[in-house]
């Protein structure tokens, strides 16, 4: 499929239903039919929020989630949980999708749940106050409107990608590359949830280069602890969670105290966003 904007591509993964991949960064802000909100929105909030309690409630009872929090209970025990003031959720899909999918709505809230049960945690152990934001495109003003009855704040994008400081929980399951690279692009944040190394390196080309598009998870592998988040029905599928030592000085993508953007790399030269040209393999 090609737009006038620039080059898309589908793509396949595991059972998941195709979605459209933009080739290109400047496509972002190209207006596609797949990132519009529903135009004829079906639900209320009191429907979204009625059906979120009961995927909420389920993902509670799940072996996923006693298994999450073992996992971030022994990183605490070993002080492998950072100092985290903010937390960004990006792309978890619309509640109230356009066409109708079930397994759309569902993916959408339980990767919701998932984030707000996490967040709950954290600051019920630390004591922390989190403020948290969300973004997704296509969001009805209900939707934005429902997670406010949850404590989050839903902006605009690509609002929400500036927010991620070095203080941050970013929160990214299965999304394009070039969307990861444009939340990191400032800083590392303190947490990322999201497709780790090892899966990138098996659907990204051009990925022996450390100055290529993978720099980034270059830096998170070898500076933070990583785990593997438990799955849930594919929807938490080859996705880990970064953790970064609080020992360290929040380490951002270039390895030193400039930021993850259009640093220099050892060659000397600026990274000219080779991300953009990067074959990118969606997941939703």
């Amino acid at each position: 499929m090609t737009d006038s904007g620039g080059e898309w591509s589908q793509v396949k993964r595991k059972g998941r239903k195709l979605r459209n991949v933009s080739k290109s960064l400047a496509d972002e802000n190209v207006p596609s039919d797949s990132l519009q909100p529903n135009p004829k929105p079906e639900y209320s909030i009191d429907d979204i929020s009625k059906y979120h309690d009961n995927v909420s409630k389920k993902f509670k009872e799940s072996s996923c989630w006693d298994q999450l929090q073992k996992l971030l209970d022994s990183a605490r025990s070993s002080h492998h949980i950072p100092c985290v003031t903010r937390a960004v959720c990006l792309g978890t899909g619309p509640y109230d999708p356009a066409d109708g999918s079930s397994q759309a709505r569902r993916t959408a809230h339980m990767q919701t749940a998932a984030f707000c049960a996490i967040i709950d945690k954290i600051r019920t152990e630390t004591k922390q106050e989190i403020k948290c934001f969300i973004q997704e495109p296509r969001f009805t003003q209900t939707d934005k409107e429902f997670c406010t009855t949850l404590g989050l704040e839903a902006v605009d994008s690509p609002g929400g990608f500036g927010l991620v400081d070095n203080n941050t929980l970013l929160f990214a399951i299965h999304l394009e590359l070039e969307i990861c690279n444009l939340a990191m692009r400032n800083t590392l944040p303190a947490i990322f949830i999201g497709t780790g190394l090892d899966e990138w390196l098996r659907v990204v080309d051009n990925t022996k280069e450390r100055s290529g598009p993978l720099h980034r998870f270059f830096k998170l592998e070898g500076n933070y602890h990583k785990l593997t988040f438990p799955d849930l029905d594919y929807i938490f599928s080859s996705t880990s969670i970064y953790l970064r030592e609080d020992g360290q000085l929040a380490q951002n993508a270039s390895g030193s105290t400039s930021i993850a953007g259009d640093e220099k790399h050892e060659d000397g030269n600026h990274e000219e966003n080779n991300e953009t040209n990067t074959k990118v393999e969606s997941f939703k």
